[in-house]
């Protein structure tokens, strides 16, 4: 018979939350924030809090799947609170360990160092000068990583583009689908 396949060990190639609605209204942003990730490495997107930066930052690692060999990963910063734990926090992501007289940045950068993987860091604004320095940090070491942030601020790190998404503007009730 045919050999057997190796399918069920492969790691699947993200972790991106299941997709609860259909992504209606930010059609427009979304091909933008694509755009600008073929220009910069490191995308910030911006704004007040629950514009939808996670959304379309998730929706966007979803489309993007195909064009990154080992992935799309997303990191919630949101519950960590000591921003000395985000390196650890992006690790377990992997579900790899600290090794031996290494520290977890280094373990992160060593395993990050030749793949082609966006990261997608949500919520950084509460620990953003970690994040910032993160970032820099894994980009530097990584020449295929892109990394997709959301935060209510900027990182402020060179080679950003910061891009601020806008409110979402209500519908134009006589062009809402028909149900």
């Amino acid at each position: 018979g045919p050999p057997p396949t190796l399918s069920l060990h492969v790691p699947s190639k993200n972790n991106l939350p299941a997709k609860l609605t259909s992504f209606i209204g930010r059609e427009k942003e979304l091909v933008e924030v694509k755009r600008l990730l073929t220009i910069s490495r490191l995308v910030t997107l911006t704004g007040d809090g629950g514009v939808g930066k996670t959304r379309l930052s998730i929706q966007a690692g979803r489309e993007l799947l195909n064009q990154f060999p080992d992935g799309v990963w997303f990191v919630e910063f949101a519950p960590i609170v000591n921003s000395a734990l985000l390196p650890g926090g992006i690790l377990s992501i992997f579900k790899l360990n600290d090794q031996p007289n290494k520290t977890t940045l280094e373990t992160l950068q060593d395993y990050l160092q030749d793949m082609q993987v966006l990261l997608i860091l949500d919520n950084c604004e509460h620990v953003i000068d970690s994040a910032a320095k993160l970032a820099l940090a894994l980009l530097e070491n990584s020449p295929r990583l892109e990394i997709l942030a959301t935060s209510r601020e900027a990182l402020n790190v060179m080679g950003e583009i910061a891009w601020r998404l806008p409110s979402l503007s209500l519908p134009d009730i006589k062009r809402l689908p028909e149900t």
